[in-house]
């Protein structure tokens, strides 16, 4: 009687234990739990006497427990952490047969009184966000109630500029985009013997990578003791960054270093928008995900020894779960220059010059056209260039409109990199045929378009201003000026139209000459007439 005295003291213990703390988990229950009964016995006031083996217990059903098993119970019933305590426990639990029953709820009802093992269900939490409960262990009488304890990590990702941290921002080609990676740990860390932790990241291929990642824990710099990939930082496809450690506890064994449940684990590095931004649309994206240790029940022994520095990519034989990704985007527009005449027809070779505070390295497309009789396109009378196939005769007739009905062209795109991406001020683009220039890669800034090369016969235009803006919230571009607008492709676009020279009033010219020749010979003749009847008068008299 004095065992079953102590043995019923023992799981009134664990009971207690093991209802401290619970986190119960959201409303949305993905859990499929396995009920183990371990022993049974009588119930009374609490107490369990007449213990015997359960279906799933390591002895014999119906079998009585041994005094010895009970004593070692008893022992661990005080011990500091559930996992110690579960350590010894599990050791008389025979998880490897069918549960005594199982389902998706936490309540059963009319079971056998005993003690009762509670586990979720092998391979069904390798999912987003998924975790394993610590096993629950009660007495019940009749029915079973739990709620399971376990939490998830979460991973977050910014964009940092100054003081603020974004997740959308814009930035010119050539600019640097600052990244912070933010890592939590579960409410139930130290129920854990040993944690993964491996964030992945991902950048698009308008983003290149500058090798600069630093990881700290509580403001202490531990990223030696981190695996950081070595990966193809110019690849592009794009690139992913892995940074973990194998066990991020074993951190605890470092001087100066303590990982517990309300740590940050923050990492930051740089990228630099490049050449292969993606212009307005949807954006160039960055994500990240964490890989995370999510069985307490099946997390290893420990560390015995602190990290090692720069270690091998982490892996792991436990269970692990990954959290959603976290994504940020950045923004990039351009601006395209259409050139025409008064008449509305295209003026090619025109130059411009785009001057302003956010022109790093600009890319300037121009467009050729070639007489291909493959080719796509069809030239228009006023000098452009369209798709739409020449319709001749009927009602549709628009033959009118187009150059030469019969010749086709095919198009070629050169874009060129202009500006070193070191505080450059402007950049030089020259009209195509089509009548464009793009200028390609601009963030928010002041701008002025200057013509600096004019076609023969035409007047310069004044320079345009405008000042670029832009919304984080709508992730649109914005322009102060109606002259340079944004179109519903969140791209600028500007018509620029040259007008010809006047003919003006000149001087020194052969017409004014053949004024003072013709002006001469009448003075002249004047004065003859007036000699010769001068002469005539006197001969009379």
């Amino acid at each position: 009687m004095r065992r079953t005295k102590k043995f019923a003291s023992l799981l009134l213990a664990l009971i207690m234990v093991f209802s401290l703390g619970i986190t119960a988990f959201a409303e949305e229950n993905t859990h499929t739990y396995e009920i183990y009964q371990i022993f049974t016995g009588d119930y009374s006031d609490g107490i369990l006497s007449n213990v015997k083996w359960g279906k799933n217990g390591t002895g014999i059903p119906g079998d009585a427990v041994d005094s010895s098993i009970l004593e070692k119970l008893e022992a661990v019933a005080g011990s500091a952490s559930d996992t110690a305590q579960l350590a010894v426990i599990n050791k008389y639990a025979k998880l490897s047969t069918a549960p005594y029953t199982s389902g998706t709820a936490t309540s059963y009802e009319n079971l056998p009184n005993g003690y009762y093992l509670v586990k979720d269900q092998d391979g069904t939490q390798n999912t987003e966000n998924g975790f394993y409960t610590l096993y629950v262990v009660k007495v019940v009488n009749g029915t079973l109630e739990f709620e399971p304890k376990g939490d998830v990590p979460e991973a977050e990702k910014k964009i940092v500029e100054g003081a603020n941290k974004v997740d959308v921002n814009e930035a010119s080609i050539g600019d640097t985009v600052n990244y912070e990676i933010t890592g939590t740990l579960p409410t139930n860390f130290d129920d854990y013997n040993t944690y993964y932790y491996v964030f992945t990241d991902t950048l698009s291929k308008g983003l290149t990578y500058k090798n600069d990642v630093k990881v700290t824990v509580g403001g202490v710099d531990v990223t030696k003791y981190f695996y950081v990939n070595a990966a193809d930082y110019s690849a592009t496809d794009g690139t992913t960054i892995k940074v973990g450690i194998q066990d991020i506890k074993a951190l605890n064994l470092l001087a100066g270093v303590t990982v517990t449940k309300d740590s940050k684990i923050v990492v930051t590095y740089s990228a630099t928008l490049n050449e292969n931004a993606v212009i307005a649309g949807e954006g160039n994206p960055n994500d990240v995900k964490l890989t995370y240790s999510n069985d307490p029940n099946n997390s290893g022994t420990g560390a015995t020894t602190s990290p090692g520095e720069n270690p091998d990519e982490p892996s792991t034989d436990h269970p692990t779960g990954e959290t959603p990704k976290d994504q940020v985007v950045t923004y990039t527009t351009e601006l395209t220059i259409l050139k025409k005449n008064d008449e509305g027809k295209v003026l090619p070779g025109a130059e411009f010059t785009l001057t302003g505070d956010s022109v790093n390295i600009v890319l300037v497309t121009a467009e050729k056209f070639t007489v291909d009789d493959k080719g796509e396109y069809w030239k228009l009378k006023d000098g452009t260039y369209t798709t739409t196939a020449p319709t001749i005769g009927g009602e549709t007739d628009n033959s009118e409109d187009y150059a030469n009905t019969a010749t086709k062209y095919s198009k070629t795109v050169e874009i060129t990199a202009k500006g070193t991406g070191k505080d450059e001020t402007s950049v030089v683009g020259v009209v195509d045929e089509g009548g464009h220039v793009t200028f390609t890669g601009l963030g928010v800034g002041t701008y002025t378009i200057t013509e600096t090369k004019t076609p023969a016969g035409y007047n310069t235009i004044a320079p345009i201003t405008f000042t670029l803006t832009f919304d984080a919230g709508t992730k649109a571009f914005a322009s102060n000026n109606t002259a340079v607008a944004v179109g519903a492709d969140n791209k600028l676009d500007t018509t620029i139209v040259n007008e010809k020279g006047a003919t003006l009033p000149e001087t020194g010219g052969m017409g004014t000459t053949i004024f003072y020749v013709i002006g001469s010979v009448l003075v002249l003749g004047a004065a003859v007439l007036l000699i010769v009847k001068r002469r005539m008068r006197a001969e009379r008299q």
